[in-house]
């Protein structure tokens, strides 16, 4: 009965990559590069070549690309070859909310709606869109970690125990914001049920976290050391350049659809009244929607945070709380009638935002490795070249030129980035400093992409290198303008 459902979720995620000459987004970019240059130097590496001109440290946690790394070592296949194993991850997304709302709900029903509503939200057909990829695995793999727990927590022995660190620890991996979420859900529910049960709950927190600590100690270290470079605790507390990501309706019904609001509150109402899932269970699910929900509106508290980011996180209490919602119905036929409208529903909107987002984040085309091949052939190896956000996260893999790329602040994560993503903001919208940036950094060449989107906004880039007097074009087709500096 699950295979309709994967198939649907494997279509739908599918879009993002098949439906182009190359997949859509531009994250994937910098994320398998990492995980090239690991293949390359059998080890982590510590700067982003090239990218803002070299002196960026990476701002991730390493499992997200290194699930690429290892497939393409085990195969011979080129890393940026791999990006449709990605989809293999939908198949596990699904499998394992449905493992786990069976496990809570304890009935086949329920598993196969939160199964369902899973497959066709809208978020993951955005967050392919933009290739997102290592959040999607990490958010594929945290319902298992959620379920090995819950199992544990139920009956604590070894065997459990092993399993339910095994499942945390990799999950906690593969992505830096999902680490976040996943530490915190647990922090929380531990807290909780020490709160409820001292004794009884200490007995089982004692045990897998002296196993936790030890199993994940390089998760721990990576986790740390990257919170230390960012400078995470300032960035959350007073970092003001995430001002412009506030969670709007607009955002919501785009990104999430307004049906998920429903099912988001009034499910999880009902997922915390009803009698099926056990208080484990509640307080588990009721601590992650907590923890979303904080970080959805974070600003209220003075939380710093991309808001929007949290939108991927509410994916799970919709899917649990629709099996509540549903399954509150006695009528089978109502059941089956209300589910099948959310489904087309949702599914609906899945398919307008998968069509409408991976036209939006088409990025690589064959235009555009045109342009790199130009770009190879008449550039020497250290002209600098200035460039915006979407093509600055693809071309440090496909070009070895030092590169200056305008970031807006909000899409700043790593604060090593933030003065040459200003300067190269400077000469892509014209600012005042533009010509200081320019001979400070030598630069040589600026790309301006053709049609939006991209930021800065290009049409206002391509103005601006018009009207100057030392920029002169130099190759141009369909999608890519590149501006020579005068010498």
């Amino acid at each position: 009965m699950l295979v309709p459902v994967l198939l649907i979720a494997l279509l739908l995620r599918g879009m993002a990559i098949y439906q182009f000459d190359y997949p859509t987004g531009p994250d994937y970019g910098l994320h398998l590069l990492y995980g090239d240059l690991f293949l390359e130097a059998g080890k982590a590496p510590l700067y982003v070549p090239n990218y803002q001109l070299s002196v960026t440290s990476w701002p991730l946690m390493p499992g997200g690309p290194l699930v690429y790394a290892l497939m393409s070592g085990i195969s011979g296949t080129p890393i940026f070859n791999l990006i449709h194993i990605t989809l293999f991850f939908g198949f596990i997304e699904v499998t394992s909310v449905y493992l786990l709302a069976w496990r809570i709900f304890k009935r086949l029903e329920p598993a196969l709606i939160a199964a369902l509503i899973i497959a066709v939200l809208p978020v993951y057909v955005d967050m392919m869109s933009w290739a997102g990829y290592p959040n999607f695995i990490a958010l594929s793999l945290m319902p298992l970690a959620f379920l090995a727990w819950l199992d544990y927590w139920e009956t604590p022995d070894w065997r459990r125990l092993t399993l339910a660190v095994i499942a945390v620890c990799g999950a906690a991996y593969i992505h830096h914001v999902s680490t976040l979420w996943l530490g915190q859900t647990l922090i929380l529910f531990g807290v909780i049920q020490v709160l409820i049960q001292p004794v009884r709950s200490l007995r089982k927190l004692i045990p897998i976290g002296i196993a936790g600590v030890i199993v994940g100690l390089p998760v721990a270290l990576s986790a740390i050391n990257l919170a230390l470079q960012q400078g995470a605790v300032s960035v959350l507390t007073s970092a003001d350049r995430f001002d412009a990501s506030r969670l709007t309706w607009e955002t919501w019904a785009r990104v999430s659809t307004p049906m998920a609001l429903v099912l988001g509150v009034g499910g999880m109402i009902l997922f915390l009244r009803s009698r099926m899932p056990n208080r484990a269970a509640k307080i588990l699910i009721a601590s992650y929607a907590l923890v979303t929900l904080i970080y959805l509106f974070g600003w209220v508290i003075g939380l710093r945070f991309y808001y929007i980011r949290a939108l991927f996180f509410v994916t799970l209490p919709v899917a649990l709380g629709a099996a509540s919602l549903i399954s509150s119905w006695r009528s089978p036929l109502i059941r089956i009638v209300i589910a099948a409208v959310l489904v087309v529903t949702i599914g609906v909107s899945a398919i307008i935002r998968a069509e409408s987002s991976s036209a939006y984040f088409e990025i690589v085309t064959p235009d555009v490795i045109e342009a790199v091949e130009w770009l190879e052939d008449f550039t020497e190896p250290d002209d600098v070249i200035v460039m915006g956000t979407l093509l600055g996260f693809q071309l440090p893999h496909l070009l070895d030129r030092p590169m200056m790329v305008a970031l807006s602040p909000d899409l700043i994560s790593n604060a090593d980035a933030l003065q040459i993503s200003s300067e190269a903001t400077a000469v892509m919208m014209g600012l005042t400093n533009m010509d200081i940036v320019i001979e400070v950094r030598d630069v040589r060449f600026v790309i301006v992409r053709t049609h939006v989107p991209d930021v800065p906004e290009p049409n206002r880039s391509r103005d601006v290198m018009n009207a100057h007097p030392d920029m002169d074009l130099v190759f141009r087709n369909d999608d890519v303008l590149i501006y020579e500096v005068r010498p």
